[in-house]
């Protein structure tokens, strides 16, 4: 082998040096894009994860809220960016299963992301302002059906979980209620409690706290069973319509195209870190039920959402300005 083979040779065989010599993922802190104003049940459970994530990855796991459109600001945001798992999305209900219903994404919810672990899954309970003077929702349903459209409801944003579940219990209890978009969940609860607003379907993590202290007073759960968390309160199935469920849900996603090993080494530390004691009861001190799933098993359930609300939304002709 003369001089020039050998040269030629030795350049070829450095060539994948730089590589093997790059940092393995997370190659720096990691930002999980909270689609939700602080406070709210979306932005609870979202830095619940963060924090336990920060831990099993080592790096920093830094929630950031970007509130508005019901999370599609947020949602859209976090599907286009570059995908080297280092930003991420909290996934919901009403950003993947709902808003496309409502809104003109730029996302699709299948197309654009890659689903990554399911989170939680977390019931709404129905609270209302005392001055209602309603203690049960067999009050509240009937005195909304002699006064249609004068009571009013927060949610946290058009097309969010809280909009679109309050829609199916309107439905179901045959009511209407006039619609108060607000910038996440957080908001709505300090305008309920000043009075400002008359009621709202609401993820435990943001209802529960008042419901306990009895500064609002929770009416009826949207889970199949009732709440450990709040056993008194029936559910809806109870008593307006059996077999009824409306249950919040939060995930992580990825933008398409996030490599394989990097999106299983994330489902794998999701879902160990859902199931730790400490998770596991902080979750439930927010009554939130952790449920670990494949990248696949959380895909056949956002599509099946989409499926199941999107037919509500034609049903009722639901609109994205309320």
């Amino acid at each position: 082998m003369n001089r020039r083979t050998l040269l030629a040779a030795g350049g070829t065989l450095a060539l994948p040096l730089p590589a093997l010599a790059q940092p393995a993922w997370p190659r720096r802190p990691i930002v999980l894009v909270i689609p939700s104003a602080a406070g709210g049940a979306t932005d609870t459970v979202g830095r619940i994860i963060a924090q336990k994530l920060t831990e099993s990855l080592g790096v920093s796991v830094v929630a950031e809220n970007r509130p508005g459109a019901g999370g599609s600001i947020a949602t859209e945001y976090g599907a286009f960016v570059p995908p080297d798992g280092h930003i991420l999305t909290l996934g919901q209900l009403g950003t993947l299963a709902v808003n496309q219903h409502l809104f003109r994404v730029r996302f699709d919810p299948l197309r654009d992301f890659v689903p990554v672990a399911l989170v939680a899954q977390v019931p709404s309970i129905l609270v209302v302002n005392p001055k209602m003077g309603t203690r049960t929702v067999q009050e509240f349903v009937a005195y909304a059906k002699a006064n249609p459209g004068k009571v009013n409801y927060g949610s946290a944003g058009a097309g969010s979980a809280t909009h679109i579940i309050m829609a199916a219990f309107q439905e179901a209890a045959g009511i209407e209620l006039t619609h108060v978009p607000y910038r996440g969940s957080g908001p709505v609860m300090t305008d309920l409690v000043a009075g400002n607003i008359d009621c709202a379907i609401t993820g435990t993590p943001a209802g529960a706290p008042f419901a306990r202290a009895g500064t609002l007073w929770a009416l009826v759960a949207t889970s199949p069973q009732r709440l450990a968390l709040l056993p008194d309160v029936p559910t809806v199935a109870e008593t307006i319509q059996p077999g009824f469920e409306g249950m919040q849900w939060f995930g992580i996603i990825a933008p398409a195209r996030t490599p394989p090993e990097i999106v299983t080494r994330l489902n794998q530390a999701v879902n160990e870190a859902v199931v730790t004691q400490e998770v596991r009861q902080r979750l439930a001190d927010e009554g939130a039920d952790p449920d670990p799933r494949t990248p696949e098993a959380f895909r056949a359930l956002i599509a099946a959402e989409i499926e199941r609300w999107g037919a509500l939304v034609r049903r009722q002709n639901i609109r994205a300005d309320g």
